[in-house]
């Protein structure tokens, strides 16, 4: 019996042939595999924070609990800036450029409410979600908040007045301009505690600008006697702590006020402030990011996250855990 035996011919490849066909091998191989790591990133969801108008050390604070919530969350966190002249006009047009570019969600703590109505408005449209953040407004498109009890943090500003004036004294309030909820509600808290002893004078009230707070305070000064006052924000503390300095009143006029920022401080440390009302800017960052990722996996919010506040003096200011509220940033 024959059999037939097949045999199979192996053509000759010259071996400048073969050189030329392994590299083209590993290049359509290297090709390829950068193509499976863009289509991995594309997948990532990106989470846009717009910054907060006139925040600094407040804002940064924001930024690094953002920072650390995406990186935990295998989240993209696109931070986007703004300059220390911009307002809230600025502040709506940054943010709805990042509706247009498009986000998975958006984080904003807004300059007004204006800014989260229009912002919420166009993004509920876009199905992008929006985190308000020092904000418990949840309106048309903000699908979770993070916020602080402004009434309560007003109620303990009040508190810590009343002590260090012994129960007595005229108070004047140095207010916003614009009509804030939030601000109105720090200073119905504090109202409310004052204690009989203790005459209201008539107020001040000043944007967001420092030098505007100081000719504010400056009017308010020239008018009233006072042995304290409230400033509802940052800008306001600051313009009334120098008008008070102008004066050489510091310590005679009892200041309490809320934030955080590196100014403040080191007036509290001088005997110019004496009580800040405090929140956890890192934390709001954090919990915002956290917060977008569970609303796009399916959670609903009907109610704002409200965080608690700290009284903080030259005295408690070293303290360990009033430290990591300050100085989130130091490790």
């Amino acid at each position: 019996m024959i059999r037939i035996r097949r045999v199979v011919r192996i053509p000759v490849v010259p071996k400048a042939l073969l050189v030329v066909l392994i590299l083209s091998l590993i290049l359509l191989t290297s090709c390829s595999s950068g193509a499976t790591m863009d289509e991995n990133e594309t997948e990532l969801r990106h989470i846009a924070l717009v910054a907060p108008i006139h925040a600094e050390e407040q804002g940064d604070a924001i930024r690094l609990g953002a920072e650390a919530a995406a990186k935990e969350y295998g989240m993209v966190l696109d931070y986007i800036p703004l300059d220390p002249s911009d307002d809230e006009a600025e502040q709506l047009q940054a943010a709805l450029k990042v509706l247009e570019k498009g986000s998975s969600a958006i984080l904003i703590d807004p300059a007004s409410e204006a800014v989260l109505q229009k912002l919420g408005g166009q993004a509920s449209a876009a199905d992008i979600p929006v985190i308000a953040l020092n904000d418990e407004r949840m309106t048309t498109g903000v699908l979770s908040a993070i916020a602080i009890n402004n009434e309560m943090a007003g109620r303990k500003a009040g508190e810590q007045l009343a002590d260090l004036l012994e129960g007595r004294g005229v108070v004047a309030i140095l207010r916003s301009d614009r009509e804030d909820p939030d601000l109105m509600a720090r200073e119905e808290g504090a109202k409310s505690v004052l204690s009989d002893g203790i005459h209201i004078a008539g107020g001040a009230a000043c944007g967001k600008r420092e030098d505007a707070c100081w000719q504010a305070a400056k009017q308010l000064l020239d008018r009233e006697s006072v042995d304290g006052i409230l400033a509802l924000d940052i800008q306001a503390s600051l313009g009334a702590a120098k008008e008070v300095i102008r004066r050489k009143a510091q310590g005679k006029i009892k200041m309490v006020t809320f934030g955080s920022d590196l100014e403040q401080l080191q007036l509290l440390q001088d005997g110019v402030l004496h009580k800040l009302v405090v929140q956890n800017g890192f934390s709001t960052g954090y919990l915002g990011v956290e917060q977008a990722v569970k609303v796009l996996d399916g959670s609903k919010y009907d109610k704002p996250i409200v965080l608690d506040t700290k009284v903080i003096d030259a005295d408690n200011m070293f303290w360990m855990d009033n430290q990591k509220v300050l100085f989130p940033f130091v490790k």
